[in-house]
């Protein structure tokens, strides 16, 4: 198995540094000084000089077991958990694997200990999940490597439950009543929707959320889904170059 994770994730390093020089043409991408997650940009990316994004980033990268090479994603996860905090609720994540994005989230958050809130966290942590024809996906280097490695993983941290199983039996009968912060990346339309529907009612106003494949390339029934689920809840996704999706309550 660890074989496979390795062959995995040397993988996913080619194929980010192929597509990121796919972006723009040989000469034109030299000048391009962010070049990372399918998107390059010459604009301002000073978040990454701010030693608390640096410590935040180094712990997503110590769950990960390697780095994904996604510092604006980390960043938008950052800014959301800040808005979060603004108001009374619990953090949210469906979808979680090893625990990268809410381990760069607790690493950042001030006080996490004293804050008296929680963390839930929704997957089966299993290293090659179950396909929609019932039989293992091949194994990916996002995926959590064991259950035990992802408990290791969060043990520093106060209150973070971790619920084990398919979300459509493990999140109707969690306690949580109120969500300051819900982010969603379980890479299919299904379960990210009814997840949605039965969670945003307990989203207060100015409670965030955040989907991390909405406008990702070749995931549009996510985009589309996602879509018409906000127009019947009330509410429009901010989409953005990373492929994800914001919307503030």
């Amino acid at each position: 198995m660890r074989r496979l994770i390795k062959k995995a994730v040397k993988a996913a390093k080619k194929s980010i540094r192929s597509r990121a020089a796919r972006i723009a043409g040989p000469g034109e991408i030299a000048t391009y000084h962010h070049r990372f997650d399918q998107m390059a940009t010459r604009h301002n990316d000073g978040f990454r000089n701010e030693p608390a994004f640096a410590t935040a980033y180094a712990r997503a990268v110590q769950a990960g077991g390697w780095d994904y090479a996604v510092p604006w994603r980390v960043h938008q996860h950052l800014w959301c958990a800040e808005q979060a905090r603004k108001v009374e609720g619990d953090v949210v994540e469906l979808g979680t694997a090893r625990g990268f994005f809410m381990s760069a989230v607790l690493a950042a958050w001030p006080d996490w200990s004293s804050s008296g809130r929680s963390i839930h966290l929704f997957d089966t942590f299993e290293p090659a999940p179950l396909g929609k024809d019932g039989k293992p996906t091949p194994v990916a280097p996002y995926y959590a490597e064991s259950f035990e490695a992802v408990q290791e993983n969060f043990a520093e941290w106060p209150r973070v439950h971790i619920h084990r199983g398919d979300v459509f039996e493990t999140l109707p009968t969690a306690p949580i009543e109120r969500i300051a912060f819900l982010h969603i990346d379980l890479n299919y339309h299904e379960p990210e929707v009814f997840g949605l529907r039965l969670l945003w009612e307990r989203v207060p106003r100015g409670g965030v959320l955040l989907l991390d494949d909405y406008a990702y390339r070749l995931r549009e029934p996510q985009y589309e889904a996602m879509n018409k689920a906000a127009a019947e809840l009330g509410f429009s996704i901010l989409s953005t170059p990373t492929g994800q999706g914001i919307a503030v309550k």
